[in-house]
């Protein structure tokens, strides 16, 4: 478990941050998780990350700075074979594929219309804005299976060059959320620089575009939206043709008590997307010992891209997140099963199935 050398701008700005400490609201905290498996071939393994979120409030908007980073990841190790069951890991790696730091998100929100309106531009997270959910959204402190952060189908870029334009909810009216920016983010540059980000007219290079539009009540929720990528994708069934990938989504929440579900759904272009359909199920409640979930995801592997050791995936997962620390940590034993993930770190075919215990400690920490 162990970091590369660090992002130069990642650490400049770290170093400023004091200078700007009476100014600055910040937040952030370390995740710890373990991870073992009943494969044989697959080595236990240990991963670590940071974030800390940076925001300084000006008279026109925000300045947001998101600093990220994550150890390296053991090639043998569960996260390697098995890539869904740890979405904390692999966050920040290098060319080399080493852990490292990096600045991950650094743009200026605009507040129009007297804040019922907003606009943001700069290195943002597509991801962050697009199929949300109240209680499956975040590795961190909700379900660490991947499959239950984001859904399958939409194929977001990592970090990168975009606008964000948001409206909030107004009675009747939805919440809307516009995204446009590159299609390839920090991680599919074979560099992993920032220079690659800004060379948009490289070759093979598009945008990444998406469309939602949330109903938000205190009980139940409904989040639905498009997407597409104009980047060269190669037809599944005649290599010599190329297309864009496109997808629609869907997201509906309910919350009452101690009770909260979650159902994702989501369907791509199964021409170009290996994965076609993807629905998920969540559940959450609060124990009188802590906080218990549930899940249950199915990811659907397009018929041009299934063959000797990819199919259809399972995913599921248990945990309860126990509060220490005075509420600022949380320890979270959990219990997964994943089944024919199809690939592993050889690029040989993966068991068809695998029962993964794991042990996660997270402490946060705001000011």
């Amino acid at each position: 478990m162990r970091f590369s050398r660090p992002d130069i701008a990642a650490l400049l700005l770290l170093a400023s941050l004091p200078a700007l400490a009476g100014d600055i609201a910040w937040e952030g905290g370390v995740t710890a998780v373990f991870q073992d498996s009943d494969d044989s071939r697959v080595e236990s393994e240990a991963t670590l990350s940071l974030d800390l979120f940076a925001s300084l409030p000006r008279a026109s908007g925000e300045w947001l700075v998101y600093i990220e980073g994550s150890t390296t990841p053991n090639a043998d190790g569960v996260s390697s074979f098995y890539p869904t069951v740890n979405g904390d890991a692999r966050s920040v790696l290098t060319r080399s594929g080493s852990g490292s730091i990096q600045v991950s998100e650094f743009n200026y929100t605009f507040a129009l219309a007297e804040g019922r309106r907003s606009l943001m531009l700069g290195l943002i997270d597509p991801s962050a804005w697009l199929d949300r959910g109240r209680i499956a959204n975040d590795e961190n402190v909700h379900f660490l299976n991947g499959s239950f952060v984001n859904n399958a189908t939409i194929e977001f870029p990592d970090y990168t060059l975009g606008a964000v334009y948001r409206r909030i909810a107004n009675g009747a009216a939805p919440e809307l959320t516009f995204i446009l920016s590159g299609s390839d983010g920090i991680l599919d540059m074979p560099d992993r620089s920032y220079q690659g980000l800004l060379d948009l007219t490289d070759q093979g290079r598009g945008v990444f575009a998406g469309f939602g539009a949330a109903w938000l009540q205190s009980e139940f929720s409904w989040r639905a939206g498009a997407w597409l990528r104009s980047d060269d994708h190669v037809h599944a069934r005649d290599p010599t043709r190329t297309e864009m990938n496109y997808g629609a989504y869907g997201v509906f929440g309910w919350l009452s008590g101690p009770h909260a579900v979650n159902v994702r759904a989501g369907i791509a272009n199964d021409n170009v997307s290996i994965t076609s359909e993807f629905v998920a199920v969540a559940y959450q409640h609060q124990t009188r010992f802590g906080l218990a979930g549930a899940g249950l995801a199915r990811t659907f592997i397009a018929d041009g891209f299934r063959g000797d050791g990819v199919d259809h995936a399972w995913d599921a997962e248990l945990f309860l997140r126990i509060p220490v620390l005075g509420g600022d940590g949380h320890i979270t034993p959990s219990l997964q099963y994943v089944r024919n993930p199809g690939f592993d770190a050889s690029g040989a075919a993966a068991s068809s199935r695998a029962l993964v215990a794991g042990l996660r400690f997270r402490w946060s920490f705001e000011r």
